[in-house]
């Protein structure tokens, strides 16, 4: 169990447990009740911050989200160089991977997408656009300062990539063999030498 303290964030840790189930059993295999345990408090206290697990579950993809754009732009702070910023980009999948031994909670709410709230659909289909259109912007800065040679759209390669990714945690999860993940990323990383 989880407890709250005194001082703590309850609505944070509410997200937090949320995004670990969600990563862990996916997102119709958890309920408020099983929030309300884990974290020590009665489910009137989660519906008084969530009024419902849609609610709920449409925070946490927005906070993904806001967390991935805040990631691209500090990624895009750090460097010009586009070959640099795929491999930073990469990372931030790998160190997620070491740090909780999950599936990506982009794959999980993929996987239950046809059973999501409408409004959660659309904002997962919104993260998934982020990473994509990240991508394409990257790429497409690497094409033409000769950084990153490669034939075709960088629209397409986004996309591939992404889903490539997304892809490769899954297996590294299942296998529980981050190999799987990191042989992905050496195969993005060679496809534009």
């Amino acid at each position: 169990m989880k407890k709250v303290n005194q001082e703590g964030n309850t609505s944070q840790a509410i997200l937090e447990l949320s995004q670990s189930l969600i990563q862990e059993r996916g997102y119709n295999a958890f309920s408020v009740r099983d929030l309300s345990k884990e974290i020590g408090i009665k489910p009137a206290s989660i519906y008084y911050h969530f009024p419902s697990k849609a609610d709920l579950a449409h925070s946490l993809v927005i906070r993904q989200r806001e967390k991935f754009n805040s990631a691209f732009s500090e990624i895009d702070a750090q460097t010009d160089n586009s070959r640099k910023k795929l491999e930073l980009y990469l990372m931030l999948f790998f160190d997620d991977f070491r740090k909780t031994k999950r599936i990506c909670f982009c794959s999980m709410l993929a996987a239950d997408f046809a059973s999501l709230p409408i409004r959660v659909q659309e904002e997962v289909k919104g993260l998934f656009s982020d990473h994509e259109q990240w991508l394409a912007k990257v790429l497409e800065e690497g094409k033409k300062s000769k950084v990153l040679n490669f034939k075709g759209s960088p629209d397409i390669r986004a996309k591939n990539i992404f889903a490539a990714i997304e892809g490769s945690t899954i297996s590294a999860c299942t296998f529980r063999d981050e190999k799987r993940l990191t042989s992905v990323a050496e195969w993005i990383e060679s496809m534009f030498k």
